[in-house]
């Protein structure tokens, strides 16, 4: 029988555990940490040094196209000659479907600009108040060969409301028109009309969540 040979000292000693001196560190705490921005995001570092004076907006390329009848009769406002309305509905690149209700009114001095409104309304499964108002100028000079303006510039007014509550934004607007020789009693001018919205819009991300539209 085999007997096992007993470790040498020289096997002992390469076993033997060896303890090291540790270095001196100082370890910061998580509340330094959040002092110094080191656990902030690093957007928020980059905002840090910018305007932080108003809830910041996030900007997207907004296109609209929409289509109705539209009616053109004298205006009912002092100060202005005719005035138009239309009804109708579309799509755009912000909601999937919508309505929109526009008027605009021409000012009885031909040198001022025609000035109108405009209304989107979100259609969905459930009534969430979405919808986005733009106020409209038109372009001076921006008519179309039967002398009705057709190019205007708008922007985003309070009357936005859900998804587009405090948005801002701006761009195009191009009216085309296609007039019909049947007209509304007191109507001057009717028939089917083209809009198309062209610009950005920007949004809080905030004023509503559901995404049924």
């Amino acid at each position: 029988m085999n007997r096992r040979t007993r470790p040498s000292a020289r096997d002992k000693a390469r076993f033997a555990p060896v303890f090291e001196g540790l270095e001196g560190r100082v370890v910061l705490s998580s509340s330094s940490l959040l002092i110094s921005g080191a656990l902030r995001p690093s957007a928020a570092r980059a905002n840090a040094a910018g305007d932080v004076a108003s809830f910041p907006l996030r900007f997207r390329p907004f296109t609209a196209m929409f289509q109705g009848n539209y009616t053109v009769g004298p205006a009912r406002s002092p100060g202005f000659a005719t005035q138009l309305y239309m009804a109708g509905g579309g799509t755009s690149s912000s909601f999937l479907h919508g309505d929109i209700q526009l008027a605009y009114y021409v000012p009885a001095d031909a040198s001022q600009p025609a000035v109108g409104m405009a209304n989107m309304i979100v259609k969905n499964i459930s009534d969430t108040g979405n919808q986005l108002g733009a106020d409209f100028q038109a372009v001076p000079g921006a008519l179309d060969r039967a002398g009705r303006p057709n190019q205007f510039t708008w922007t985003v007014n309070s009357n936005s409301g859900g998804t587009f509550s405090g948005s801002e934004g701006s761009g195009t607007l191009q009216l085309i028109y296609y007039p019909s020789r049947k007209l509304p009693q007191g109507a001057t001018a009717a028939g089917r009309i083209g809009v198309v919205f062209r610009g950005s819009v920007g949004t809080t991300d905030t004023g509503d969540i559901t995404r049924n539209s």
